[in-house]
């Protein structure tokens, strides 16, 4: 029988994940996930060869925990096999943004932004204005360490620091696609740091080239999972944190009660309110502060990309009049999605349009969205190899403006008189894949001190 401590991990996101991974050596771990499969936001699902990542599919260069994870697990993190070559839509036409450092590209980037045809000269000096602003404040932008991001996080969107201090044609038309393809939101719920990071880790820091684990997401959570598969118990939704006297004791499931010495819950924030209604009130205060945006994805298999030659994605600004924020061309950057000689499309819908479609049935949504597509890409095959509807009520974590200084305060001050509950996830530090990762480790840390 084992005699060491109990611990329970409710949920099994990379967060929970990363919790397990670093506990399973010293302590006895249960960790509890209601879906039948692990990884959370970073799930996948195989169709017809077509390997498609429903979630997170990329990391960044910037990602010291997701490397320093990834190294012991023997998954090497690749750089994608091209640079991000995007476009945006106004006035009647794409116009291309090329997505690294070789002279061609660069003047081809200069061309778009200096020919005023997506930006006028205003917008174009403002869009430059706010790139040195934040270029000047990138030592704070460490997905790391979120400390100095602190300094930057007023009660502000993005969208309102834009409208007060640079002016929102570049936003508008510039950066906003670019948020709307990396947070599934639009400017005006984005809060300003965590805009800043997004915006300097995905291009304004001159390095566009992410990094797939080899194999896909799906191998990096494979590997992460198998470290503690024994310990995961899929399909166990936990219907409450058990608090007895002020002290985290254990979970409640549908069938049991699990008990344990420390309880780390590793979902996210709407769920841990759900399952923990004992939450001393200046806790739920904090937690119902956390948002995420909704996005409904849509991916087909077909034969051939129906975006320019080498372009991985293209953005719609809210103005431009569609459904549609953006498209993906996600075998182009990870060609193991997809067989040789296929490609695999990603179409996002987010906020009020992801919204709609929330109440459709999934042919409804497809039939919708490729009549949607065929308006700007009338190459786009009006019968695809196969089509997958994904819904996202909770996709991103958009740390609105104060929310990471009111976290962070929470986490420092102790969660009052509640002992033994730990928390992880993406939303305790600048949202990410390796924030939650981090989140993991940290929670995984605090319980073992309050164990011993």
């Amino acid at each position: 029988m084992d005699s060491r401590p109990k611990v329970v991990v409710i949920g099994a996101g990379l967060a929970g994940l990363a919790c397990a991974y670093a506990l399973t050596d010293n302590v006895e771990v249960n960790v509890l996930e209601a879906a039948p499969y692990p990884g959370g936001r970073a799930a996948h699902i195989n169709i017809m060869d077509f390997q498609i990542e429903l979630g997170a599919n990329l990391f960044l260069e910037s990602y010291a925990t997701a490397f320093s994870i990834a190294s012991r697990l023997g998954i090497p993190l690749k750089p994608s096999a091209s640079p991000i070559n995007s476009g945006i839509y106004r006035n009647g036409r794409f116009h291309g943004l090329y997505g690294d450092n070789q002279l061609r590209n660069v003047l081809k980037t200069a061309h778009t932004i200096l020919s005023f045809q997506l930006l006028s000269p205003r917008g174009v000096w403002q869009a430059l204005k706010f790139a040195r602003l934040v270029q000047n404040e990138a030592d704070k932008l460490d997905f790391d360490n979120h400390d100095k991001i602190l300094s930057l996080d007023h009660n502000q969107s993005i969208a309102e620091f834009f409208d007060i201090e640079i002016g929102t044609e570049s936003l508008d038309w510039l950066y906003g696609p670019g948020l709307a393809g990396y947070t599934f939101a639009n400017p005006e719920q984005i809060g300003i740091a965590y805009a800043k990071a997004v915006l300097w880790h995905n291009g304004l820091n001159g390095v566009a080239r992410p990094l797939a684990p080899d194999g896909g997401m799906h191998a990096f959570v494979d590997a992460l999972s198998q470290q503690c598969r024994s310990n995961i118990r899929l399909s166990t939704p936990v219907q409450r944190i058990l608090i007895e006297d002020g002290i985290a004791r254990g979970a409640i499931t549908d069938t049991e009660i699990i008990e344990a010495d420390a309880v780390i819950c590793a979902t996210p924030t709407s769920a841990l309110l759900d399952i923990a209604p004992e939450l001393p009130e200046s806790m739920r205060t904090v937690l119902q502060r956390v948002t995420y945006s909704r996005c409904c994805r849509v991916f087909f298999g077909v034969d051939s990309s129906p975006l320019p030659r080498n372009w991985y994605a293209v953005g719609f600004p809210q103005q431009a009049g569609t459904i549609l924020s953006g498209m993906s061309h996600l075998s182009l950057l990870c060609p193991q999605t997809a067989p040789q000689g296929k490609a695999l499309i990603d179409a996002l819908l987010i906020d009020k349009h992801a919204d709609e479609l929330f109440a459709l049935s999934d042919e409804e949504i497809i039939e919708r969205v490729l009549l949607e597509i065929k308006k700007y890409f009338p190459k786009m095959s009006p019968k695809p190899l196969f089509s997958l509807v994904q819904k996202w009520p909770e996709a991103v974590c958009l740390s609105t403006g104060g929310t990471m200084t009111a976290l962070d305060k929470m986490q420092q001050q102790g969660y009052e008189s509640l002992q033994g509950l730990f928390l992880a996830g993406d939303y305790l530090g600048i949202p990410s894949l390796n924030s939650a990762l981090k989140s993991g480790l940290d929670a995984a840390e605090k319980a073992l001190k309050f164990l011993a």
